[in-house]
């Protein structure tokens, strides 16, 4: 029966081509971001600290950060990529330890409940048929007070979201509905992140309607995902951290010029193609400009020369420039003060409809964005027709380290 994981879903919300070539082709890769290896290793000491306290064993801070720098050590490999040039590892290695030393001292002697499991694997049906099934691994589960569940994840991410992102958080809320139910006597469920590098926690519990909406929710991205035959690469600021980077169509003639030698980077027929594009651009650019300025010089002549000899026509050798003087009314475009205004009055009048036009561009726009319930963007789409149109464009490359 297909499974699918938070981490999965969110692969495809942030490029489906990485997810083609992640979950579907199964292409296996050595690298790793120093970012997710340093997480990594503060994850395997906040899993030793509380396997040891479930046998009494309380480490001291200075035990830990002893285990994390051997955890270090043993599993740093030349794999390991750093994208932020002006960072080193040593600069990251430090970040891990200060999250370590953070936390131990926000909750020593951690006595804040009874720790029930550790690196817990959840594993339960979306809906009652049973066609698709969730999958995760919890962080830590925290028994309070006998009745209340607590669900704890540790981020290391160097961004500390709002309460409103921790609201739609898909991924603990997963997991809430993957323990539901497990333990008798729960009366509640908390969720808990720990975001590491802010020493900040963060919480959040779910409704029973909440749960609802994000399976409904949850079912329609899978369903979007397995009627999916393109898998289009999508670009973000995420992709410098992809993995796939040296297979994918946006960025893998990036990564096989990248480290070529001057001379032959500026001879291959890729760079050569595009420096050349962009001379002509620029070129046009200039000349149409300069073109464009004569032009309304021109104009300005001729309107001025009519004017002064009361002309309606002028004629040239081949050609003849008819002048046409005419009044038209101009109504205030969105933005402009008095439009508001206008509006109303329209629609008072009940004249609207006569007047409003849908803008298709924005309509399209609104949906590649997902601004409309999934059910209706659906029904809008069959509307649609799909025309693939080839484009080039242009955009300013960053300077090369």
């Amino acid at each position: 029966m297909p499974t699918y994981s938070h981490s999965q879903l969110s692969t495809y919300e942030t490029c489906p081509y990485q997810y083609k070539l992640s979950y579907i082709q199964k292409i296996k890769i050595d690298t790793e971001g120093i970012e997710a290896f340093m997480g990594s290793r503060v994850h395997d000491v906040l899993e030793k600290l509380y396997r040891d306290l479930k046998m009494t064993k309380l480490n001291t801070l200075e035990e830990l950060l002893e285990f994390y720098h051997q955890c270090w050590e043993k599993n740093w490999t030349e794999a390991v990529q750093i994208i932020r040039k002006e960072y080193s590892a040593e600069d990251y290695r430090s970040l891990g330890a200060k999250c370590i030393t953070e936390y131990y001292k926000r909750y020593y002697p951690f006595d804040q409940g009874k720790t029930l499991g550790l690196e817990e694997t959840i594993y339960f049906p979306l809906e009652e048929e049973k066609g698709y099934w969730i999958r995760g691994v919890i962080d830590r589960l925290t028994l309070l007070n006998g009745s209340v569940l607590e669900i704890h994840d540790y981020k290391t991410s160097g961004r500390l979201p709002t309460q409103k992102d921790i609201q739609s958080d898909r991924q603990l809320a997963f997991y809430h509905m993957g323990v539901e139910g497990k333990w008798k006597d729960i009366q509640e469920i908390k969720l808990i992140w720990h975001y590491l590098v802010f020493d900040a926690e963060v919480q959040s519990q779910r409704t029973p309607e909440d749960l609802q909406q994000l399976r409904q929710e949850t079912l329609e991205l899978i369903k979007k995902i397995e009627s999916d035959r393109e898998f289009i690469p999508k670009e973000s600021p995420l992709c410098d951290w992809c993995d796939y980077q040296g297979l994918c169509p946006k960025r893998r003639h990036r990564v096989v010029t990248e480290n070529l030698p001057p001379n032959e980077y500026l001879n291959e027929e890729g760079v050569n193609l595009v420096n050349k594009y962009v001379e002509l651009k620029e070129k046009k650019g200039i000349l149409t400009g300069e073109i464009d300025a004569e032009i309304a010089r021109v104009e300005e002549a001729l309107l001025a020369y009519a004017e002064q000899k009361e002309l309606g026509a002028i004629f040239g050798s081949d050609h003849v420039a008819k002048i046409k003087t005419e009044a038209k009314e101009k109504y205030p475009l969105k933005g402009e003060p008095s439009r508001r205004a206008l509006d109303e009055f329209i629609k008072n009048a009940g004249k609207w409809m006569e007047v409003s036009d849908l803008n298709p561009w924005m309509l399209a726009r609104i949906l590649e964005r997902g601004g409309w319930p999934p059910s209706l963007a659906k029904k809008v789409k069959e509307f649609a027709t799909v025309e693939k149109n080839r484009t080039i464009t242009l955009s300013k490359l960053k300077e090369r380290d």
